[in-house]
């Protein structure tokens, strides 16, 4: 049964029309996970010395290493919740064939494990180990360090799945979780407690004591009985009918009843609040408006108006860039109703513009605290704003009339590339890499402050003239939209 499960699960894939196309942006993603698995696998390689030059060469380094577990494990839950995609099964199709439910569950959380954010954890410990663990306590004990690391990585494979799946179900125990986490970083921020002496005291014994490589996998196994009676529970008919129900009932009666263009825009919203994949978008947003603590915190990029630009821009029109990349693709499903629809395309095109540039608004008054490091903060992150409403907004609502690649809102977000090509890494160019080119010209040449004045000064051109930018994106609309239409009647 788990070999015809398996057989159905390809097929689908091999068949589905983003399989045979889009070989760009396969190739570049191919890349990109080379990259990091290079990356892993250096940083496991090269772990030796860099801790010997960080600690003037100790006589044992794996308690140093096992230092860092915890914190790793921490954050390779928070990055699994966002990033990492759910194993897609039809399981509808199998609830009225003679088969046991119990089966197509096991293989649902069992394929999960073939999984890229597995797989890096092994580029990670597999050098420390032979490295390392096998000189420091000999191989056997480096076998059973492996083996009970592995564990706890699965551990936390099986716990992100089903933080993710209770999420739609029980908020409470979402909350629990991302509260246990947060706390634990905080205590160790505020030295309430020492995270890196935690998990020394709670994995140093890995590989001596083969006790633990048992407790490991017996909480991996605990997790995996916990998502499967919580698939168990949640895996009929009906349940999905009542969920699908109550999903559709979120109003915005605040913009409906202002005219056609709050109607659009209340439309727009319920889009947005009620399907997998934006909703996933709008989490990582959220997510990302802590992004620039990376880089506001760190000396090297203090002096760097460049670089803080470049965070600006991503935190201020993280949401507008994301969701305003696929921004009619995202209706591909009724795109033939849009067509026959009575109202006027400026009003569409408009709508939208407000939402995105509604979404800049929020997201620029989130990063007004980063003022605690200086008004240089509260300078470039306003410009930054203006530049994102009054320029980018406008660039991606013309970029998506050349979209015609569908999207099934009902996937999730991380790594799902249905309806991406080329075109989504290129625009990032006029988007993102165009003002900080010219902001650092402006360094280079005069000031870097004037850099900041003349991508203030681009918005609110881009702002007042919006009228004439949506009027030339409904023109070009009006030339494309009958090929869109058939491209986004291709489905998988």
């Amino acid at each position: 049964m788990y070999l015809t499960l398996l057989k159905h699960q390809w097929r689908k894939t091999t068949r589905s029309s983003f399989f045979r196309q889009g070989w760009g942006v396969k190739i570049l993603m191919t890349i990109v996970a080379l990259y990091f698995l290079a990356s892993f696998g250096a940083l496991g390689y090269f772990a030796k010395e860099i801790l010997n030059q960080a600690f003037d060469e100790p006589a044992v380094l794996t308690p140093i290493f096992m230092g860092f577990v915890l914190y790793y494990l921490l954050v390779d839950l928070v990055m699994r919740f966002f990033l990492q995609d759910l194993t897609v099964l039809t399981v509808q199709h199998y609830l009225v064939l003679p088969i046991a439910k119990s089966k197509v569950i096991n293989y649902l959380l069992g394929s999960s494990i073939f999984s890229f954010f597995n797989l890096l954890p092994l580029f990670l410990i597999t050098p420390w180990a032979i490295r390392v663990v096998a000189v420091e306590q000999g191989p056997t004990d480096a076998v059973l360090w492996f083996l009970a690391l592995l564990g706890f990585v699965f551990t936390n494979h099986f716990l992100a799945i089903y933080v993710k799946r209770v999420l739609a179900v029980n908020v409470k125990i979402f909350g629990a979780v991302a509260l246990v986490v947060a706390l634990a970083f905080l205590g160790d921020f505020m030295d309430w407690f020492s995270l890196t002496e935690l998990s020394k005291s709670i994995f140093g014994p890995l590989g001596a004591d083969p006790l633990l490589g048992l407790v490991s996998f017996g909480l991996m196994a605990l997790i995996y009985l916990v998502n499967f009676r919580f698939l168990l529970k949640m895996t009929h008919l009906d349940r999905w009918k009542v969920a699908a129900k109550e999903a559709s009932s979120t109003r915005f009666s605040f913009l409906e009843q202002r005219g056609p263009l709050g109607l659009m825009m209340a439309n727009e919203l319920k889009l947005i609040t009620r399907n997998k994949r934006t909703k996933t978008i709008l989490w990582m947003t959220l997510f990302f408006s802590a992004y620039g603590l990376i880089f506001y915190t760190n000396p090297i990029y203090k002096d760097s108006i460049s670089w803080l630009l470049f965070v600006g821009i991503f935190m201020t029109g993280i949401f507008l860039i994301n969701y305003g990349q696929f921004l009619v693709s995202w209706e591909s499903a009724y795109f033939d109703g849009i067509l026959t629809r009575a109202y006027r395309m400026e009003e569409y095109y408009k709508s939208k513009y407000y939402l995105l540039a509604f979404s800049a608004v929020v997201m620029y008054i989130l990063t007004l605290p980063y003022g605690y490091f200086g008004m240089k903060a509260i300078y470039i992150n306003t410009a930054c704003f203006i530049y994102n409403v009054g320029v980018n907004t406008l660039v991606l609502i013309f970029a998506s009339t050349y979209n015609k690649k569908p999207i099934d809102l009902s996937r999730g977000s991380a790594f799902n590339y249905q309806g991406t090509g080329a075109a989504q890494f290129l625009i990032i160019i006029p988007l993102m890499v165009v003002p900080m080119l010219m902001v650092y010209a402006f360094d280079l040449l005069w000031d870097g402050n004037y850099g900041l004045i003349f991508l203030a000064a681009l918005g609110l051109i881009g702002i007042l003239s919006r009228n004439y930018f949506i009027k030339q994106t409904v023109l070009n609309f009006q030339e494309k939209k009958y090929i869109n239409a058939a491209g986004y009647r291709q489905r998988d």
